[in-house]
C-alpha cells in the first residue's frame, strides 16, 4: 500500500480553531533543542514558580500578621 492508495485526509473542523491559536514558531524553536536543553529550560522554570509560590506564601503570611500594610 502507497500514500496515493490511501484516503484523503479531511481536517478535524475543532482541531483547526485551535490550530489558529498555537505559536507553532515555539513549537519549531523547541524542538530544535537536545532533550538536555529541554530539561534545562524545564529545570529553570520549575524554579521560577517555587520562587513565585514561596513569595506567595511570604506575602499571604505577612497579610495574615499585619492586616492592611
Amino acid at each position: 500500500m502507497t500514500v496515493d492508495d490511501l484516503p484523503p485526509i479531511t481536517p478535524d473542523p475543532v482541531i483547526e480553531v485551535y490550530k489558529r491559536d498555537v505559536d507553532r514558531s515555539l513549537l519549531r524553536a523547541n524542538l530544535k533543542l537536545t532533550v538536555q536543553e529541554r530539561f534545562e529550560q524545564l529545570m529553570a522554570l520549575q524554579r521560577a514558580a517555587e520562587e513565585l509560590r514561596r513569595g506567595g506564601r511570604e506575602a499571604t503570611r505577612r497579610d495574615a500578621v499585619e492586616p492592611g500594610s
